[in-house]
């Protein structure tokens, strides 16, 4: 636990240089600018956008506190450059939690055979978790529309998109990774983390219990949407009820919807 914590209070460190400020910056702008320029809005439930991976070097390079903070600065900034409706802190805030999960798994990470293993845990926990647990709850709640009704078509998207995604990072990230090495020389410290050959089983103990809780967290989640849409219906059903008895108690002959 403590150095868990340790993790975010090392990531809130990298904040103190300006170097790293500067580098920062640098990646929040390529962010934005594929965020803005390079994304295919699909409709009003689903965007096709390539800025995670700017996203995921920032927290690759910084951490999840720097990723945290990135995320939060990019959806603002975003939002007051190319205004798309009203303004949803919730939004800014699963934008955050994306840029905090990739600081978890890709901090001190290497160009080593643990990247990619690094890369497909932290794009498969980003897209339970804010793609299709969050952002689909906010996106639910902001246009009105059920929970379930655009989930399975936001599921098909993400599952298109993992393989690709997952690609481009395995592409980009160790190209940045050697060009920051190589241009600041020794400016990078790596400790040695859950994902290496000494530490092989806390890292696979570690990856298949935040599985489980991804599977407990989506079952829950599945339940209690399963129950409040069983009760509504039960409402619904209740009311037609009642609907038809008056139509006998008053001899009014109810209306045919036509086909």
């Amino acid at each position: 636990m403590k150095g868990f914590i340790n993790l975010f209070v090392r990531s809130a460190k990298e904040l103190k240089s300006v170097r790293n400020l500067c580098v920062i910056a640098m990646l929040i702008a390529l962010d934005l600018v594929l965020k803005l320029t390079i994304s295919i809005k699909v409709s009003n439930y689903m965007t096709i956008s390539f800025a995670f991976i700017a996203m995921a070097a920032i927290g690759m390079l910084y951490g999840p506190t720097v990723g945290f903070t990135a995320g939060m600065i990019t959806d603002i900034l975003g939002y007051i450059i190319k205004p798309d409706g009203a303004f949803d802190i919730r939004f800014t805030l699963i934008e955050a939690l994306g840029g905090l999960l990739y600081g978890l798994f890709l901090y001190n990470a290497k160009n080593d055979k643990w990247l990619i293993v690094r890369i497909v845990s932290a794009k498969a926990t980003v897209i339970v978790i804010c793609n299709l647990l969050l952002t689909n709850w906010a996106i639910s709640a902001l246009y009105g529309s059920g929970f379930m009704a655009i989930l399975p078509a936001r599921i098909i998207k993400n599952l298109a998109q993992f393989p690709v995604d997952v690609i481009l990072l395995s592409i980009f990230l160790p190209l940045v990774l050697k060009a920051y090495t190589s241009v600041f020389k020794g400016a990078r410290t790596v400790d040695k983390g859950i994902f290496s050959d000494e530490n092989f089983m806390h890292g696979m103990t570690y990856v298949v219990c935040l599985l489980i809780l991804l599977i407990g967290c989506t079952g829950i989640a599945a339940q209690y949407l399963k129950n409040k849409y069983d009760s509504q219906s039960d409402t619904i059903e209740a009311q037609q009820e009642e609907i038809d008895y008056l139509y006998e108690i008053l001899e009014i002959e109810k209306p045919v919807a036509k086909e």
